[in-house]
C-alpha cells in the first residue's frame, strides 16, 4: 500500500517515460504523413475521436470502481480478520476453568501462538502467484517491485517460524494449511470441553469465534482464487489504446499555425508538433495512467507495492495480542520501503 506521500508527480512521470515518448513520436509521426502525402485517411475525425473519449472514459470510470470495490473489500475482510483477533486473545487470556480457576498458561499460550501461526500461513497462502491474475508489473507508479531482502510473506520461512513445533508433523501434505490450523483449533477446544477444563458456555464462544476466521479464510480466498473479469480488464485496456492511437488525428485536424505562410516544411512540422504534441500526449498519458490504476487493483493480495498490507497487518496484530497476553515478546512493527507498506 502506497503511503500518502508514496505517488508525486516526478515518479509518475518517471514511470511513464516510455509511453510519453511513444506517444510524442507518434504524434509527429502523424504530421509528417500529413504535410508529405495529399491523402486524408480520415477526413475530419475530431467528432468522432471526441466521442471515443468520452466512451472510454465511462468504460474506465466502471472499471476503477470495480476494482477498487475489489480492494476495499479486501481490507475490510483483513479488518475483520484484525478485530476477531483481538476478541480471540481477549477470550483466551481471560479464560476460566469450570471452577473459577484460571486455565494452564501452557494451554493459554498454545491456544495464541496457534492463531498467530494461523495468521502468517494465512499472509504466505494469498501471496503466493496466482496463474489466475494478473502479471507482476515491474514499475508502477514510479516504484519498482520489492522483493529482496524484505518479508512479505513469499517464501516458507515466514510461516515456518511461527509454527508450533507438535503441529508441524501432521501439516505435511495438507493443502490448505490455514484451514488445517484452525481445525486443530478446534480440536484441542473440544478436548479441553471433554476433559472438563472449561465448561459448554466457553466452548461454544469460543467456536464462535473460530467460526468468524473460517469465514473471513473463505472470504480473502474467493477474492484471491477469483480473477477480475478479463472481458473488463482487457476490453479497458483494449479501448485505452485504441483511444491513444486516434487521439493524434485529431489533434492534426486541427489548422496549422503556420497556414498561410511560405516557412519550410520542417519548420511548419516542428512548429506545430511542438504546440499541439504537449497536450495530446497529456490527454493520452491521463488515460494511460487511470487504466494503469484500476490495473493496480485488480489483485490485492499479490505483494506489489498498491496491495493490501497483510504483512504489515499480520505483524500488527501480533503486536497486539502478546501485549495483550503476554505470551512470548512483541517483534518491532514493519517499516515502510521505499514509502510503500506491504
Amino acid at each position: 500500500m502506497l503511503l500518502h506521500d508514496g505517488i508525486s508527480v516526478r515518479k509518475l512521470l518517471k514511470g511513464s517515460v516510455g509511453f510519453i515518448c511513444l506517444v510524442l513520436a507518434w504524434i509527429f509521426l502523424v504530421q509528417v504523413v500529413d504535410e508529405l502525402t495529399p491523402i486524408d485517411l480520415i477526413s475530419n475525425p475530431s467528432p468522432p475521436v471526441a466521442m471515443l473519449g468520452l466512451a472510454v472514459a465511462f468504460f474506465l470510470g466502471f472499471k476503477n470502481t470495480s476494482t477498487y470495490g475489489r480492494w476495499t473489500e479486501a481490507r475490510r475482510v483483513w479488518g475483520d480478520i484484525a478485530n476477531t483477533s483481538r476478541d480471540w486473545a481477549n477470550t483466551v487470556s481471560t479464560l476460566v476453568q469450570p471452577n473459577g480457576s484460571r486455565i494452564d498458561d501452557d494451554l493459554r499460550s498454545e491456544l495464541i501462538e496457534r492463531h498467530i501461526a494461523w495468521l502468517n500461513m494465512l499472509a504466505y497462502q494469498l501471496r503466493q502467484p496466482s496463474s489466475t491474475g494478473r502479471k507482476r508489473m515491474p514499475w508502477l507508479f514510479g516504484h519498482k517491485s520489492i522483493s529482496k531482502g524484505t518479508d512479505q510473506h513469499q517464501l516458507p520461512e515466514s510461516w515456518q517460524n511461527h509454527q508450533l513445533k507438535s503441529d508441524l508433523p501432521h501439516m505435511e501434505g495438507k493443502t490448505n494449511r490455514a484451514a488445517y490450523l484452525l481445525n486443530l483449533q478446534a480440536r484441542r477446544l473440544s478436548d479441553m470441553a471433554q476433559k472438563g477444563q472449561i465448561d459448554s458456555f466457553w466452548h461454544v464462544a469460543l467456536m464462535d469465534r473460530l467460526a468468524r476466521l473460517t469465514a473471513a479464510q473463505g472470504q480473502c480466498e474467493r477474492i484471491k482464487n477469483t480473477p477480475f473479469p478479463r472481458q473488463v480488464a482487457e476490453v479497458g485496456r483494449l479501448f485505452s489504446w485504441i483511444f491513444i492511437f486516434m487521439l493524434p488525428l485529431a489533434f492534426n485536424d486541427e489548422r496549422s499555425i503556420m497556414a498561410g505562410t511560405d516557412a519550410a516544411l520542417m519548420k511548419t512540422v516542428l512548429t506545430d508538433w511542438l504546440t499541439f504534441a504537449p497536450v495530446g500526449a497529456l490527454v493520452c498519458w491521463i488515460f494511460f495512467v487511470t487504466e494503469r490504476v484500476s490495473a493496480s487493483m485488480e489483485d490485492p493480495f499479490e505483494g506489489d507495492v498498491t496491495d493490501v498490507p497483510i504483512s504489515a497487518m499480520c505483524r500488527t496484530i501480533e503486536i497486539d495480542i502478546r501485549q495483550m497476553t503476554g505470551c512470548g515478546q512483541a517483534p518491532r512493527p514493519v517499516q515502510p520501503v521505499e514509502k510503500a507498506l506491504l
